[in-house]
């Protein structure tokens, strides 16, 4: 009689990933947060009693890493107690120039990594076998999971496929124009092929697409937008047949917040700065605050000085949406700046219809902050 199979499920590491939006040191902290997950998700696996990890794609950004992030990679991989099975995703699908083809890979890959680079059946023991559905180019418009049916694989075995891709009647109405409706997975994959556990990556937030389907999302955001990130799946299956019980446990290191707030006053200052100091783990956070409303010249130059520049001293990272909070330059203000000559030509160009009211208004801003700046 086959014993119950408790593993873990997790995809979409990109190990390596490109943060262009976030410069220099803390882009550096947080790729260097990714490889901190991974450990995260070895301790769960010892701590859960896991037979083994599968990751389901995208276990790099892409393969033109350094080889020095390579060799790091297989240090954390080396501390998982129990075999790590990777499938190729479209990040790193298993072309011809993969990583998984190297001689590095080759010679220092850890004994207990296994690339599941083709769809042959994998016995991780008797009784449980893996299904892979690897993808050998970047998009296919294949279903990657065409090839399983009931025959395909033992039977009366544990039978866990893992796949690559979208769900589109799932994730069509919850994804943002970003998302490319390639590499497309049936929604009736595990009923049609008899499968007790289908691990899916592609998607990054945690989602439940039935009893014996599963996105686990990236154990680590990539960007603000990701919904419920930082999660990997504990997975246990009674036997062939038996619903699957599926626990997610937090393993993400960083957290990405978005907020909303309005600032009209010198009263909302205070209010903005209290909530600020209240964030927990601020060296972790990395945080996209989009302000609303309208502030004179004084009260902006105040918000930058003593809230926000001082948020961006402590947060990992701040990113300020201001393209609603409007800073009116009273006409005083502006003859401040000039009252003739070309710039004065500027201003009221700045003032008028032709210009979209955003960019004037931070073009007049700049202006202002620019001719205070001289005159000190």
């Amino acid at each position: 009689m086959v014993r119950p199979v408790r593993f873990v499920h997790t995809a979409d590491w990109q190990l390596g990933l490109r943060v262009r939006f976030i410069p220099g040191d803390d882009g550096a902290e947080v790729r260097e947060a990714r490889l901190r997950t991974v450990r995260n998700i070895a301790r769960l696996a010892e701590r859960e009693r896991a037979e083994f990890v599968v990751v389901a794609g995208d276990v790099f950004e892409h393969h033109g890493l350094r080889p020095a992030t390579v060799r790091r990679t297989f240090d954390v991989l080396a501390q998982f107690g129990v075999p790590v099975y990777l499938l190729p995703g479209n990040h790193d699908p298993l072309t011809p120039d993969a990583l998984y083809r190297t001689d590095l890979w080759r010679r220092e890959c850890p004994r207990n990594v296994r690339v599941l680079g083709t769809t042959d059946p994998v016995e991780v023991r008797p009784g449980v076998v893996l299904l892979p559905c690897p993808l050998l180019t970047k998009h296919t418009l294949d279903d990657p999971t065409a090839h399983l049916h009931p025959d395909f694989g033992p039977r009366d075995a544990i039978r866990i496929a893992v796949a690559h891709g979208g769900i589109l009647e799932i994730l069509r109405g919850m994804a943002d124009e970003d998302y490319e409706p390639a590499n497309a997975i049936s929604l009736d994959v595990a009923r049609r092929a008899d499968l007790d556990y289908v691990a899916l990556g592609d998607w990054h937030g945690r989602l439940t697409v039935d009893d014996r389907t599963a996105y686990s999302g990236t154990p680590e955001a990539t960007r603000f937008k990701e919904k419920d990130p930082g999660r990997a799946l504990v997975v246990e299956i009674a036997a062939h047949g038996a619903t699957p019980v599926v626990e997610a446990h937090e393993v993400g290191t960083l957290r990405w917040r978005q907020e909303r707030f309005e600032v009209n006053e010198a009263a909302d200052l205070p209010r903005l700065e209290a909530f600020l100091d209240a964030l927990p783990q601020k060296s972790d956070t990395l945080l996209e605050l989009a302000l609303e409303g309208a502030v004179d010249a004084a009260l902006r130059d105040r918000l930058d000085a003593e809230v926000l520049d001082r948020a961006r001293d402590r947060l990992r990272w701040l990113r300020v949406r201001d393209e609603k909070l409007h800073t009116v330059l009273r006409a005083e203000e502006l003859d401040e700046i000039a009252t003739e000559g070309w710039v004065r030509d500027a201003i009221e160009g700045l003032r008028g219809q032709d210009v979209a009211a955003d960019d004037a208004d931070r073009a007049l801003r700049l202006l202002y902050r620019l001719h205070r700046d001289v005159s000190r």
